[in-house]
């Protein structure tokens, strides 16, 4: 009776027939020959074998080892730009560092050659108003207050009370998380540029900058009118300084106001652009 297991080259085997276990042995032996001739696979390394599809070459195998993964990739391109911005910010704050400090230093030969740079970093945004080493807090408080003369149709001409132009920047700042440097900044920076042109007696000019810082003030005013509803029929402003100092924590009597009032100022058409 034939056997599966007999069965050598394609064809039954006998175990009845003489010579049936010598060709069942002649198989076996040149199977073993087969496998010894068949390279060993090596336990190091792990291959894939791609599947071929029709039209294809033959399968390669790729090893797996050799592919980098793809969190490993994306981790060291995240260190890689992490790495970079780390760097830029370091290199503008010290930047930032450098011109703050030529700025607010004493002057010297180095914040000479650089006053352009500096002042093209620092102005409009990060201004500092006081000194290093020789800081010159402020001894008193001024408020700067406006008055108007306007012209009806019918020809006459009223004259406003004072308004209270620093006060109004005030109430826009308290209270106010980020508030506008030109409520914090402007009316000081105008009038201190005034007084720093003018002589305090007679109100006469001092160098270049006085008719400058004069228009600059006028025309402050004027738009401080027009954004409370005054029009072109603005003809004339005028101007006056509250100054008091500020008095010691333990004073028993308050510091007497004393006012600086300024002539009227005809307005110019450019005052209302």
């Amino acid at each position: 009776m034939q056997s599966p297991d007999d069965a050598a080259a394609g064809q039954p085997a006998d175990r009845s027939k003489p010579g049936s276990e010598a060709g069942a042995t002649v198989g076996a032996s040149t199977a073993d020959t087969t496998a010894d001739r068949a390279p060993a696979p090596d336990p190091d390394r792990s291959s894939a074998r791609i599947p071929a599809q029709a039209g294809e070459r033959a399968p390669v195998d790729t090893p797996i080892d050799t592919a980098v993964p793809a969190d490993e990739r994306r981790s060291t391109a995240v260190r890689s730009i992490s790495a970079l911005f780390a760097v830029v910010a370091i290199l503008v704050t010290l930047v930032h560092v450098f011109f703050v400090f030529l700025h607010v230093a004493p002057g010297n030969a180095v914040s000479g050659d650089y006053r352009k740079q500096t002042g093209t970093w620092i102005y409009p945004y990060f201004e500092q108003n006081w000194a290093l080493f020789a800081p010159n807090p402020m001894s008193e408080n001024f408020r700067l207050q406006a008055q108007s003369r306007m012209r009806n149709a019918d020809g006459t001409v009223v004259e406003s009370g004072w308004s209270d132009l620093t006060g109004d920047d005030l109430d826009h700042i308290r209270g106010n998380l980020y508030p506008s440097k030109a409520d914090q900044n402007m009316i000081r920076r105008a009038w201190s540029s005034y007084t720093d042109a003018h002589d305090a007696k007679d109100e006469s000019a001092i160098g270049t900058r006085g008719p400058l810082t004069q228009r600059y003030l006028r025309r402050i005013v004027v738009h401080r009118f027009q954004d409370a509803g005054a029009n072109r029929t603005l003809e004339s402003v005028r101007i006056r300084v509250a100054t008091k100092p500020i008095g010691k924590p333990d004073a028993k009597t308050e510091p007497e106001t004393s006012y600086r009032t300024l002539g009227w100022w005809e307005t110019k058409p450019d005052d209302f652009r």
